[in-house]
This record gives structure tokens, C-alpha cells and sequence, in this order.
């Protein structure tokens, strides 16, 4: 499983600064303001992140769960 970077609003190939209708700039801003599972805060932009079917994850916190064989996964 590779990390991924979910890009800022208004950056290259980020979301739309402004709200708009378009389904990708939706399912980002949607897996941004998801909760992180391990640590339960918000995801945010421009952090490193899984994505495991319908949950997005910080990097950070699975990788330290994952060396603790803590993993929810």
C-alpha cells in the first residue's frame, strides 16, 4: 500500500479554492474532513494518508500503529 498526498484547494490538481460541483473536488474535500481513525482528527491537506476502501487514515498514525501491531486493518 503507497501513501498519497491529498493536494490543497487551489493547488495543481487540488480541490477548487471556492466550493464547487465537480465529484472529485467533493471526494477530496470529503476524505479531508474525514477523522483519522488512529487519532481521531481531521485528516487535512497535504499530509501523507492511506486510503483502505471508504477510510482515509494519516500515514504517520498507521505506520506507528503498524509498529506496534496495533493496526485496524
Amino acid at each position: 500500500m503507497a501513501a498519497g498526498i491529498l493536494p490543497k484547494p487551489g493547488s495543481q490538481y487540488g480541490p477548487c479554492k471556492v466550493k464547487c460541483k465537480h465529484i472529485d473536488c467533493a471526494e477530496t474535500r470529503a476524505r479531508a474532513q474525514s477523522t483519522c481513525l488512529y487519532c481521531r482528527k481531521p485528516v487535512g491537506y497535504g499530509v501523507r494518508v492511506y486510503q483502505h476502501g471508504e477510510y482515509t487514515v494519516h500515514a504517520l498514525c498507521h505506520e506507528l500503529a503498524a509498529d506496534t501491531n496495533s493496526t485496524l486493518f
